[in-house]
């Protein structure tokens, strides 16, 4: 009989979780290459996680956090760019690593983008 301490740390899968730390070290299959041929976003959760999956123009895969640092807005409805996606609200651009690469509003030269990121993870496409 597991304790209630010890049936936590195997069942929790969170960020920041034990299991969730050695989960997030293996791959997982979170959608089929077919659901991506009618929209370029989906919106997947998985361990814990809301995430959005999504094909950037150069047709690369990117899983990045569903919402965006600024405002909070949902990143399913995120533009695709070049290398990245785009929020739909202020257009601050991710790429496929979580990490900030435009905010438009901000002047010429400012550092700012390179504090702010949202959680991003490899992912590939196998399998056809």
């Amino acid at each position: 009989m597991l304790s209630k301490e010890e049936n936590e740390l195997l069942t929790q899968v969170g960020p920041g979780t034990a299991m969730g730390e050695l989960l997030r070290r293996y791959w997982h299959p979170i959608a089929g290459v077919a659901e991506m041929q009618q929209y370029p976003t989906k919106a997947v959760k998985i361990l814990g996680e809301s995430l959005v999956l999504y094909r950037d123009r150069r047709g690369r895969l990117g899983l990045i956090g569903d919402t965006c640092a600024h405002r909070r807005v949902s990143m399913i409805y995120g533009i695709p760019e070049e290398d990245g996606l785009r929020c739909p609200y202020h257009g601050w651009k991710y790429n496929r690593e979580g990490q900030c690469t435009e905010m438009p509003a901000e002047p010429p030269g400012s550092t700012f983008k390179e504090k702010i990121s949202i959680a991003g993870y490899p992912v590939e496409e196998l399998g056809g």
